[in-house]
């Protein structure tokens, strides 16, 4: 929360900062413009007020006595706080009265007044002695209009530079309170948002609510939240597929229960429109000890029953420990019968040959076979096939060593399972022989690579295209998830699969992964 404190005082700071320049930039320059329009009117209305005061021209007539005009014009002086300095000139360039009395009686040496340009009153900047000047000059006439001199009032650009800076000071003050009001305004702010967000950064809630979107839009499972009343508020793509967009199936659900009462329920069974049925489980979600709404967990029953199944391998393994047993009770009723017709001879060379092919096949699985699921899964494949009638044998060289993969065992299960049991079927539906099974399994470091191939009835040319997809098969309806899973698991771990069949000839199928956690480190 630092961070966001950080940044929302900074970008208060510049932004308060910029705006107040600017204002004050702006209202400085409107000020002085203004002020100094005003000084040089003040200039203007003291120089004419003097000009035209009838003692003033009296007195450049000589009709006047000087001491009634001074003490006019040091009165008026003295109640003009921005006028230096103020001065009456006769035609003769004499200065008849000038604020500074040392000066009176001296001839004035100063810039002339040029009347004829620029009109019997004007203001305009010079220099002086006492430094740059702003000064007002007003012609005097007497009663028949003749020119009797001219009337000089003087404020320094001293004064006018600190009247300026005075202003620029109150500006720049005002500026610097407001940068401090927006300061505390910000920690305020951040303080609220703080409160709000629970001490999280905003940046931390938008990658949560990101990774959140990403991982429930990606599950298989639905999800739904809705709101105290019961409202919608979010429902995943699984979800929305699995109630085929009508939310009026939730309507099942003891929801009201779970809303009011904070109660959960699982494994609730929903039906949709076309009779799909749904698992569903409802839960509240609680805060502070108070419903805030509920969550549902939406699983296809028969489509989460079938992959529970194929992804385990419990069906293969079923299956195949079935076989094992059959085949077993079959070789003891041979047994049996052998001796009960007195050629025990013939039932144990029966017995020795049976052993030595068994053992001599579960042996070489058990030592090349590291997984011993895999190895199950062989051996049970291996009394299926004899129970067919069919010749199941493992490639030579063939070896599955855990260093060199790290694949899931229930994969591997689901995979070779499923391989084998497909070449299964196609040699079951051949009558005449032969009927051969073979198996490889080998492995290096980080690849994985099976190849089964059977003498079977090959695949169609027809149907060649379709194999891959999901719910097809030349055996049955819903018997098509073999090869779909084995491609979906090829694509899983980034790996080949190709399929060579020839009709009445047999089929071989040839799958490679990958396995990047084990691949060894290169440079």
């Amino acid at each position: 929360m630092k961070k966001l404190q950080r940044e929302i005082m900074i970008t208060m700071i510049w932004l308060t900062a910029l705006v107040a320049t600017v204002i004050a930039v702006v209202s400085i320059w409107v000020n002085v413009q203004s002020e100094g329009r005003q000084l040089d009117l003040n200039l203007q209305n003291v120089a004419q007020a003097v000009a035209k005061n009838r003692m003033v021209s009296e007195c450049l007539e000589g009709k006047e006595e000087k001491k009634a005009l001074f003490s006019y014009l040091d009165s008026l002086k003295s109640s003009l706080g921005n006028i230096d300095v103020i001065s009456v000139i006769d035609s003769e360039n004499n200065r008849r009265y000038h604020t500074n009395k040392k000066l009176v009686g001296t001839v004035y040496d100063g810039t002339m007044p040029d009347f004829t340009r620029a009109g019997n009153l004007y203001v305009t900047s010079d220099e002086g002695p006492s430094g740059s000047q702003r000064r007002a000059y007003a012609a005097v006439y007497d009663e028949k209009g003749r020119y009797v001199g001219f009337v000089l009032a003087v404020m320094l650009k001293q004064k006018l530079n600190s009247i300026i800076l005075r202003t620029v000071i109150i500006h720049l003050l005002s500026a610097a309170a407001v940068l401090l009001l927006a300061v505390l305004l910000s920690r305020r702010l951040t303080a609220s948002i703080k409160k709000k967000l629970k001490g999280y950064e905003p940046d931390t809630f938008s990658a949560m609510f990101s990774v959140r979107d990403n991982i429930l839009e990606s599950l298989e499972e639905g999800i739904v939240a809705v709101d105290p009343s019961g409202q919608v508020l979010y429902c995943n793509a699984a979800a929305a597929r699995m109630m085929e967009g009508d939310e009026t199936v939730l309507k099942n659900l003891p929801m009201a229960a779970t809303l009011t009462e904070g109660k959960r329920f699982l494994n609730e069974n929903l039906v949709t429109k076309r009779q799909v049925e749904i698992l569903a489980d409802l839960m509240p979600v609680m805060e502070k000890e108070k419903v805030v709404g509920a969550m549902l967990i939406l699983r296809d029953r028969t489509e989460y029953t079938k992959l529970m199944e194929d992804l385990t391998g419990v069906r293969y393994l079923v299956d195949s420990m079935r076989a094992n047993n059959h085949d077993f009770m079959n070789k003891l009723h041979v047994i049996l019968g052998l001796i009960q017709m007195g050629k025990t001879e013939k039932a144990s060379e029966y017995i020795t040959s049976i052993t030595s092919i068994q053992q001599t096949l579960i042996h070489q699985i058990v030592k090349k076979i590291e997984d011993p699921s895999v190895a199950a899964l062989l051996i049970g494949k291996y009394a299926r096939a004899a129970e067919l009638n069919i010749q199941f044998s493992l490639e030579t060289g063939s070896e599955l060593l855990r260093k060199d993969i790290n694949l899931p065992s229930t994969d591997l299960v689901t995979l070779i399972g499923n391989l084998i049991e497909n070449s299964l079927d196609a040699l079951n539906e051949k009558e005449e022989p032969p009927k051969e099974l073979t198996v490889g399994i080998f492995t290096k470091p980080g690849t994985l690579f099976i190849q089964v191939d059977d003498t079977g009835m090959g695949i169609p040319e027809e149907v060649r295209p379709r194999i891959l997809e999901k719910g097809f098969s030349t055996k049955g309806e819903n018997r098509g998830t073999g090869m779909y899973l084995i491609s979906q698991m090829v694509e899983k771990y980034k790996g080949t699969l190709e399929i060579e069949s020839e009709e009445k000839e047999g089929t071989s199928i040839m799958v490679t992964l990958k396995d990047e956690r084990s691949a060894p480190c290169t440079k």
